[in-house]
């Protein structure tokens, strides 16, 4: 009976969590959702090693936890989501087995050990060769803007630290037994929540309408499984698919429009970058900011040819017919005066998908036909120069993921944002509503407006507050006029990065050590003679 008790808390676990995950708007259920996890604990204690007991069960609620939030990656991948299902839970689930270890010998400090160990665990995830942090818990509170504006000190790893020291906080009163307290934790979030409009108020945050900067963003909406590419059943060669998103657009274009936005991938094909300005699939887009004032951002296709004996890259692929290596990328483009004036790599790749998780694997990896190894990427942000007013960060879809990746475009005078997506992969599914929501928490972290142009999903404008407008609807084509006021803020979060994770990995790091010596010396007594 008990055992079956712990299979219904650790279930319980893992749907709070589901529930609380954006865009439900019920993220106060992620206060609660590790309380389970945390009794289940409470009654291992005085067992022998209940460490891996307590991971089974936590391993169980993240299982869960990640299948109900991201189940999504199916449509694009069944066996890649799997691998990522069974994966992620894994490294969600380690901080329990540190927290239960350390516990044992540290009764008194224990429990707040979890909530460093999990923020520890959280900041490699972002900074590791196979990254997935979409599941970041900080970004569970995305769908309350109003409520996270402090992010712009914390950046989104403060809410992960907020939602651990709840759960910690709603079980010390539970299990102490004084449920007459309760009203502390509430009183904390009240305080946070009238904090958050405070800052708000400041009047650097409010826009300038006279630095307003007109700008168009196009939606072609075209499937990314039929339509968009060589092997779809109803492909649309490159040439009508890039005139279908500037046909949608140029209604709205008018001779104040500074600036069109066309989303990732908007130019598909083999286009090679020593040749982009004689291309002939290119010239509408270069005629178009011929002499008329009208910048043009825009994803591609692009690839680099390399004529070498020896492999030029560690992501050059050799083709043996030409004789030739090459590279491919995923690219942000911008067009200006008639030519390209700017090129930027998609640099934030996606584990499995456009990138071998380790470098190790690169060298293994082989050519089945189609694409293999990783797509080739930009070593360090490049900002676009669009006016000398305009200097706009070309974020590429998965990217926007990272907050410290956007800080770093922004303290390389970056003044605004810009995410061209295809967020079509997914289907009408909660993922591409998360991925609009997680672009919310960088508009709050760096204090700069955000165009969003999605090939399918929803385009829109963010403004610094996280407050998203002119969202389109999910599979329809259309565009849209909206304008952008570029900011010169340096938050917090942008001058120092995100400190917070840094700092947990210390904290845990020494948590982790003293554990370990004590440990060691308790094994070590029995060793020891007696002298009597």
């Amino acid at each position: 009976m008990l055992k079956q008790k712990k299979i219904i808390l650790s279930l319980v676990s893992g749907f709070l969590l589901a529930l609380g995950w954006p865009p439900l708007p019920t993220a106060f259920l992620l206060m609660l959702g590790l309380l389970p996890l945390l009794i289940i604990h409470q009654q291992y204690l005085g067992n022998s090693r209940p460490h891996f007991k307590l991971w089974r069960w936590a391993y169980l609620s993240m299982l869960i936890f990640n299948s109900s939030t991201t189940w999504w990656v199916w449509n694009a991948s069944p066996s890649g989501c799997i691998m990522m299902l069974l994966a992620n839970s894994l490294i969600m689930s380690l901080p329990f087995l540190l927290f239960s270890f350390t516990n044992k010998l540290l009764p008194k400090t224990g429990h707040w050990s979890l909530v460093f160990y999990y923020m520890a665990i959280e900041y490699v995830h972002f900074n590791w060769s196979a990254s997935w942090p979409w599941l970041t818990l900080g970004k569970g509170l995305a769908a309350f803007p109003f409520f996270i504006q402090w992010y712009e000190f914390t950046g989104e790893m403060g809410g992960t630290f907020l939602i651990l020291i709840f759960n910690v906080w709603f079980f010390k009163i539970i299990v102490n037994q004084v449920v007459q307290k309760i009203w502390q934790p509430i009183l904390g979030l009240i305080l946070i929540y009238v904090f958050s409009i405070l800052l708000m108020q400041r009047s650097e945050l409010k826009p300038d309408s006279a630095k307003a900067i007109e700008c168009v963003i196009s939606q072609p909406n075209i499937n990314p499984y039929t339509e968009k590419f060589s092997d779809g059943e109803n492909y649309i060669d490159a040439q009508e698919q890039l005139r279908l998103g500037l046909d949608v657009a140029k209604p709205f274009i008018t001779p104040q429009t500074t600036l069109l936005v066309l989303p990732e991938t908007a130019i598909t094909g083999w286009n090679q970058e020593s040749e982009l300005n004689q291309s002939s699939l290119l010239k509408p887009v270069r005629q178009m900011t011929d002499s008329t004032g009208l910048t043009i951002l825009s994803g591609a296709e692009t690839v680099d040819m390399y004529r070498t004996a020896k492999k030029p890259t560690l992501t050059a692929r050799y083709d043996s017919f030409s004789n030739v290596w090459w590279d491919c990328y995923n690219t942000a483009l911008l067009f200006q005066n008639n030519k390209v004036d700017s090129i930027y790599h998609k640099s934030r790749l996606v584990p499995g998908v456009e990138k071998m998780p380790f470098e190790f694997l690169e060298q293994l990896s082989i050519n089945l036909g189609g694409t293999s190894g990783s797509l080739g990427v930009s070593k360090i942000p490049i900002n676009f120069v669009v006016t000398k007013h305009l200097k706009i960060a070309p974020l590429i879809c998965y990217e926007s993921v990272f907050g410290d990746y956007a800080a770093e475009f922004v303290r390389d005078s970056a003044n605004a944002l810009a995410v061209i997506t295809n967020d079509g992969w997914w289907g009408n599914t909660p993922g591409f509503k998360q991925h609009l929501l997680f672009g919310a928490i960088r508009c709050i972290e760096t204090r700069k407006e955000m165009l969003r142009s999605a090939n399918t999903g929803v385009s829109a404008k963010i403004d610094v507050f996280g407050n998203i407008s002119h969202a389109t609807k999910y599979n329809e084509r259309i565009a849209f006029k909206c304008s952008i006021v570029p900011n010169d803020i340096h938050t917090f979060y942008v001058r120092n990065g995100n400190l917070i994770g840094k700092l947990s990995c210390w904290i845990a790091g020494i948590f982790l050590s003293i554990s370990v010596v004590i440990a060691f010396r308790k094994n070590k007594l029995p060793l020891v003679s007696n002298p009597d």
